[in-house]
This record gives C-alpha cells, structure tokens and sequence, in this order.
C-alpha cells in the first residue's frame, strides 16, 4: 500500500478528522489527539491507551503477520497477533527477554507494534530494568521480511541502522491533561 492509501484506510475506518499527512520527504506526518477515555483495554499497567490499537489496525489493514512486543496482553479476538512479554502470566505468544528476540520467535512479521517500558519507574510496574532501545531494534529487524513495518510507540526515537530501516512516519500522541506526549515512529524494512 502506498502511504496515501494508508492514510485513507485510516480516514475510512475510523472516521476520525483528517490528522494524517503526507510530508515533501515522503513521511507520514500527523497528532492523534487521543482523549480522556483512561480505560486500558487489557487492564494491564501500560497496556496500549484506549483507541491506539484501532487506528494503528486502521494504517496497516494489509498485514496479517502481526507481533505485539512488550503488549501484557492483546484481545486477539479484536487485533489479531502474537505477543511476547517476560511476563507468562499474561500468557503471550512467547516468553522471553526482547533483546533475545530472534532467538525465541522462529517466524517472520510483516508488522510489529512496539511499547515499551518508557522509564524505570515503569520497569518497575512491570518488574523488568530498562531495555537497550538500539538492541531491541536490531533483534526486530532479524525477524522482519523487507517491506515490514515496525511501529514503536516511546518517549524517544530510537537509534537505528539507516540501512536496514526507513522512517516512513513519525505520529505525535496526545492523551489528554497530566499524560506523557508520546511519539509513534514508523519504521519500514529496507
């Protein structure tokens, strides 16, 4: 899909104001104001805000290999998709530490979607210590067929390898008064 028609898909299936575009170096450029709807869907402590997984969906209707790195947990009745967490409580797809991600997931994803831990007062909600950003993108990459996408929602861009990914979009998220602004990058498989 071309970046325009992802914009549209998004437009269509959430019916949301046009807050998507298009910028001159061929990037997707927006803010999704996200409201006060302070309801996790999961009930887990960092679990995506409410609504973000619907207009993520909504960008990528296309990919059907999905992981859900650092989730908790994913109602995959709704979005479809493996998860991987150190927590096996939550029962994920895979167990294990993300900077060993390759060594665990044996097949590739055509998108992954990641949140992780933005802090170490969250690291201790989740009771992990703080992940190596740069590493976790490189064990991302190994199990991304070109063209994939990742999605990383962070406080912070993320150090990556310009010639393994692009940047195709950088989304600013806003939840509402007293929430952390939070920065969607977009990244693509070169």
């Amino acid at each position: 899909m071309t970046l325009e028609q992802r914009i549209k898909s998004y437009k269509e299936k959430t019916g949301f104001p046009e807050s998507l575009f298009i910028s001159e170096d061929r990037r997707i450029i927006g803010i999704w104001i996200m409201g006060n709807n302070y309801k996790v869907a999961s009930k887990y402590y960092g679990g995506y805000p409410h609504g973000y997984l619907k207009r993520i969906y909504s960008l990528f209707p296309d990919k059907k290999n999905i992981l859900h790195l650092f989730s908790g947990k994913v109602n995959n009745e709704i979005f479809p998709g493996d998860t991987f967490d150190i927590n096996e409580n939550l029962n994920p797809t895979y167990v294990g530490d993300a900077h060993e991600l390759s060594k665990i997931v044996k097949k590739k994803y055509d998108l992954i979607l990641a949140d992780p831990p933005y802090s170490v007062e969250d690291c201790e909600h989740y009771g992990t210590c703080m992940i190596n950003r740069n590493k976790v993108l490189k064990e991302c990459e190994k199990i991304m067929e070109i063209g994939s996408h990742l999605v990383w929602l962070d406080q912070v861009l993320p150090m990556y390898k310009k010639s393994a990914l692009k940047t195709i979009g950088y989304i600013g998220m806003v939840k509402s008064t007293n929430h952390r602004f939070r920065i969607i990058t977009i990244f693509e498989k070169i």
